[in-house]
């Protein structure tokens, strides 16, 4: 694929007027000395040609996008590069045309159907830009991994391999083209919300997660009914258990926006809502789909860029229905409130699907922290927290639902991948969170609000094992397999093994081109510690044997 950035040609024939203003955006930040220190982008894909496209940028200060260190897998990134080309950070994005379509059983809350499927689709990314980045890239994160597990997951990419790339000048035209009305740019009009609402308010957007509902098929004469069915939607949302225990680290808003007419596209009958939203699209009963544009475009206009971390649009109809994605959908059948909290877990605590319907992968362990390939207490991710009576690996039916285990079939496969429970939301919709899927939940919180993880004691702590002298374990495990500072600050690392043994702790940074140690500790016996001064990068830890075998346990505080 070629990279797709605007071309010389395009550039010229946009009116004077508006090149001059750009340009006079561009000397005018230069002149004062720095320019803003966030950016907010927005990327589309286009299904039929295979290409992206950044359609809107806005620089200003707001919040980072939070990213914590085991999110799930993205095929896709953006990188920034310095005047001479190296590397300044990455960060993941979800693609914006990948979506695993799901449809539940309404009366079972079962999973009917899971599709993976290819959509036109737009995603927003918020992240630094301080005055040294000259270049942003989309490049493809399966280039970035190539096939070894460490330093391949983080390798140099080449900036001629990227999908999309535009340099700090062109940057600043697209920032000053965001600004100007859809019509002066040539494009078609899109609805503009008649105003917003928080329904449930705990703090400031750029400290908390902010969970949007915005209705769509509800005309002028309708919007007071909306209103009723955005409050019943939020008050669920805060009686389920999970979010009423950290209801003080979210918020809700309501964004109001009439259609031309009442309804949405559905049964064969096509309607024109404000947002494009089709009940039964891709020949799926129960899927929703909104035109993510439309609806990016519409909360944009009335909602800064760090306050829409959750989107979820709501439509006029009473079918079940729903999906996830980037951009939630759902309708006012009476449970698909259930179908928003599921995808909810996808969407904003990066879990994965629990059950075992779909297309199958077992060729490598899964980033998400709810499912493992491992099958001992050793190897799961969990398995420190499994009671040392529960049968591993655990049958269902043997203990109560919420036990802690190792019960197969997760993640689409019905062998080699395992849950931590028999049943959770993650798997039947209507069933409790669970222990792993809480605590996942509290860190992205946590993230949000800048508190302390619940569990961690403001650390990570995990276990292992090492079979001989030699041997070698990385943390974090499973992918991407290290962690980004954006800031920097101090690095805490603590090892406790067997007094039997001689274990050693290495901390890797990433110089731009290969892993170097920049700190260890190598006492005699098993119990070491490292305090190291770091600037931003990327990083990870690793625990080797010099002698001897046996578990251990390693706590880590990395700075964001």
């Amino acid at each position: 694929m070629k990279p797709l950035h605007p071309s010389r040609s395009s550039r010229s024939r946009r009116p004077r007027s508006r090149r001059c203003a750009a340009l006079a955006a561009l000397l005018l930040a230069l002149s004062t000395g720095a320019m803003a220190q966030d950016l907010m982008l927005r990327i589309r894909f286009d299904a039929a040609s295979q290409r992206y496209q950044l359609t809107h940028a806005q620089e200003g200060r707001f919040a980072g996008q939070p990213e914590l260190p085991d999110a799930r897998d993205s095929d896709l990134i953006v990188l920034a590069r310095n005047a001479a080309g190296q590397e300044l950070f990455r960060r993941t994005l979800r693609h914006p045309g990948q979506h695993m379509a799901e449809v539940f059983d309404p009366k079972t809350g079962q999973i009917v159907e899971a599709r993976a499927i290819q959509r036109d689709g737009v995603v927003e990314l918020r992240l630094p830009h301080p005055a040294e980045v000259a270049t942003l890239e989309l490049q493809d994160q399966r280039a970035a991994h190539g096939s070894k597990s460490r330093p391949g997951q983080l390798e140099p990419l080449s900036a001629s391999n990227a999908l999309l790339r535009l340099n700090r000048q062109e940057l600043s035209e697209l920032v000053a083209q965001s600004q100007a009305p859809a019509a002066a740019r040539g494009l078609e009009a899109t609805a503009v919300p008649s105003g917003s609402a928080l329904l449930w308010n705990s703090g400031a957007s750029g400290q908390r997660m902010d969970i949007v509902l915005i209705g769509d098929g509800y005309s002028s004469a309708e919007l007071g009914k909306w209103q009723t069915d955005a409050q019943k939607i939020s008050s669920g949302i805060l009686a389920d258990p999970l979010f009423a225990a950290y209801k003080n680290s979210f918020n809700v808003r309501r964004v109001d926006i009439a259609s031309p007419q009442s309804g949405v596209s559905e049964g064969g009958v096509t309607r024109q809502p404000a947002l494009g939203t089709v009940i039964g699209c891709y020949g799926l009963a129960r899927l929703v789909c909104a035109d993510e544009a439309k609806v990016l475009a519409a909360v944009g206009s009335v909602t800064a860029a760090d306050a829409r971390d959750v989107i979820i649009v709501v439509a006029n109809s009473t079918t079940y229905g729903g999906a996830g994605g980037n951009i939630g959908t759902m309708t006012m059948h009476p449970s698909s409130i259930e179908i928003a909290l599921h995808e909810i877990g996808h969407t904003a605590f990066k879990l994965a699907d629990e059950y075992d319907y779909g297309s199958c992968a077992t060729n490598s362990e899964p980033s998400e922290v709810n499912v493992t390939r491992g099958s001992s207490r050793s190897t799961a991710k969990w398995g420190s927290l499994i009671a040392s009576g529960t049968a591993v690996p655990t049958q269902p039916g043997s203990y109560a639902n919420g036990t802690l285990g190792l019960f197969v079939g997760a993640k689409y496969c019905t062998s080699g991948v395992y849950r931590p429970t028999e049943n959770s939301r993650m798997r039947t919709l209507g069933q409790p969170w669970h222990k792993v899927n809480e605590n996942r939940a509290g860190a992205v919180f946590a993230s949000y609000t800048g508190s302390t993880p619940p569990d961690t004691g403001g650390a990570v702590t995990v276990n292992g094992s090492l079979a001989a002298a030699g041997a070698t374990a990385s943390h974090p495990g499973g992918s991407p397999g290290y962690v980004q500072s954006l800031s920097g600050g101090n690095f805490t690392l603590k090892l406790s093994g067997p007094a039997t043994a001689n274990f050693n702790l290495s901390l890797y940074k990433w110089n731009g081109s290969a892993w170097a140690v920049v700190a260890k500790s190598e006492l005699a016996g098993s119990t070491e510690n490292i305090s190291y001064a770091g600037t931003a990068g990327y990083y990870y830890a690793q625990v080797s044997s010099a002698a001897g075998s046996g578990s251990y346990s390693l706590s880590y505080t990395f700075p964001k």
